[in-house]
């Protein structure tokens, strides 16, 4: 198996290799397992590791991954509940409400016969659908 290499995925995405970066592509990507995740779970599971990071440097790194194009942010959640994915492919999610878990649901799953119009001078970079469930 071929070991991961972290500082070759951040160049490759036009990322400096920071500390902080390097540990948190680390954390969610060594593994090649697609994960929802919460800054506050990425803090708290690098304060397990030993890693203590601010939870502030780890929200500038989740969005600086995001921008990037390493990790997609689910919206349509809670308000206030940045959940962030690492799987960048199109996908649809359920929500359980209940629980607050996030299942992946295939495009496929999903048909759509026409799109809306974008408004005037505008056009449709990104859509998902957040089906909720108790």
């Amino acid at each position: 198996m071929k070991s991961f290499d972290t500082h070759t995925l951040l160049t490759a995405h036009g990322l400096r290799c920071t500390r902080p970066r390097v540990k948190v592509a680390e954390l969610l990507f060594a593994d090649g397992q697609d994960r929802h995740i919460t800054a506050e779970w990425v803090a708290d599971e690098l304060g397990k590791m030993g890693e203590a990071v601010a939870l502030a440097t780890v929200y500038n790194t989740l969005n600086s991954f995001m921008e990037a194009g390493l990790l997609a942010q689910i919206n349509g959640l809670e308000a206030g509940r940045y959940v962030f994915d690492t799987n960048t492919e199109p996908h649809h999610h359920f929500y359980n409400e209940t629980t607050g878990c996030l299942t992946d649901m295939p495009p496929s799953a999903l048909r759509f016969y026409k799109m809306p119009e974008a408004p005037a001078g505008t056009e449709i970079v990104d859509w998902q659908v957040v089906v909720r469930v108790r």
